[in-house]
């Protein structure tokens, strides 16, 4: 490969990132919606067959640690992204439940394969370059995630408002265009040459002594809660306009653009702190941060809609920068975990953003529907309590990054 190609390399792994993030912004907002629109299968019908797919992605994460740990995670990245592109193919042309079903499947196990080898996959690359740190791939893998949501639900939100069943057609063809895309460029291009972090005779940790990793175990516990703010802002904020502010939809996606842009600005400098500062001090201001912010979002739906406008935007500001700290800074603190069997344990740790995302909805709704500043207030003191055990973590258990 020519000496010049690196930086080239390291631009089609970027953008490799930026399109499988921009497929699953595309399709997040519509895996009920989609279904609804182009087919007769009643809607509980559907939503057993949603979350049937989710449950088939849960032991996902364990085999594809092991996967790693022997092979690299090059060929599971890979892999992970093909079948999402045949997954997108194939809601083209599903109409039957059975149908539904297949295809949901197939997605739920390439996306459990994709994000659970691709920090890996980060990782090892990063120890193939010397210009960017696998703290800064970190970052621009949560920056291209980040934009990729939004914008891709931007699109769809237009799609959605002309309910034409050629233009749900049109975003499946696209997303799966783009996610074949992504992984052509990580085949052809991007060459791994470690061995998911492993060193030479150095037997990798199975997950018996995983499950015996107190240290790994608390973080993985804490992270849980922090990876729950990470999505609850973006859960709940169109349930908060619509229907306890009576705003109109375009504030909604003015602060989620608002909230991609800080992310994208900011991810470089976040990616820098997490590796010269120590990890589990950014978790710490992270998790302080969060419960600002959710703290100010409490208080904003109780506000008439121009003064809730300006504290929903300090909460925006106030969790970009926690997002941007707790992205590179919690998956390197993994890393340093590893001890050869960095595969395993950044596959396992995958569970905490599964149990955010199992609990995520059915708690904003259950509390929202008591009081709709109560579900910001209690992951605001939830958050609390993660800086807390965290501070205490940082003098004892847990490794200062």
């Amino acid at each position: 490969m020519p000496h010049h190609a690196p930086g080239r390399i390291d631009a089609c792994l970027t953008l490799s990132l930026s399109l499988a993030s921009l497929s699953g912004g595309l399709f997040l907002p519509l895996s009920l919606v989609y279904f609804t629109v182009l087919t007769d299968i009643p809607l509980p019908v559907l939503g057993m067959i949603i979350s049937g797919s989710v449950l088939i992605g849960l032991p996902l994460p364990i085999v594809t640690g092991m996967l790693v740990d022997r092979w690299t995670a090059h060929p599971v990245v890979v892999a992970g992204l093909g079948l999402q592109a045949v997954a997108y193919l194939g809601f083209v042309v599903a109409r039957e439940p059975i149908e539904v079903l297949l295809a949901s499947a197939l997605m739920a196990v390439g996306v459990r394969l994709f994000w659970s080898s691709v920090f890996t996959f980060l990782a090892d690359y990063a120890e193939t370059r010397v210009a960017l740190s696998m703290e800064q791939w970190f970052g621009r893998l949560n920056a291209a995630r980040t934009v990729g949501i939004v914008v891709g639900g931007l699109i769809t939100g237009a799609v959605i408002s002309f309910q034409a069943e050629g233009a749900y057609l049109a975003l499946a063809w696209v997303a799966s265009g783009c996610t074949a895309i992504a992984a052509t460029l990580i085949l052809g291009v991007v060459k791994i040459r470690p061995r998911a972090g492993r060193t030479p005779g150095e037997a990798p940790s199975t997950y018996v002594s995983i499950l015996r990793d107190r240290r790994f175990l608390q973080l993985l516990a804490l992270n849980s809660v922090l990876a729950l703010s990470t999505l609850f802002f973006g859960l709940s904020l169109p349930t908060v306009v619509r229907s306890r502010l009576d705003g109109p939809g375009w504030l909604t996606a003015a602060l989620l653009v608002a909230n991609a842009l800080l992310v994208a600005v900011l991810s470089s400098r976040g990616a820098r702190l997490a590796y010269h500062t120590s990890k589990v001090r950014l978790l710490k201001r992270a998790a302080l941060l969060w419960t600002g912010a959710f703290a100010a979002i409490a208080v904003a739906v109780t506000l008439p809609l121009a003064a809730a406008a300006a504290v929903l935007l300090v909460g925006v500001a106030l969790l970009s920068i926690a997002e941007v700290l707790h992205a590179p800074s919690s998956a390197a603190l993994v890393d340093e975990f590893a001890r050869g069997a960095r595969g395993r344990y950044l596959a396992v740790f995958q569970y905490s953003f599964v149990v955010a995302e199992l609990i995520g909805p059915i708690m904003f709704t259950a509390l929202f529907d008591l009081a709709a500043a109560l579900p910001f207030a209690v992951v605001a003191a939830s958050c609390g309590l993660v800086a807390l055990l965290l501070d205490r973590g940082g003098r004892r258990p847990l490794p200062v990054g």
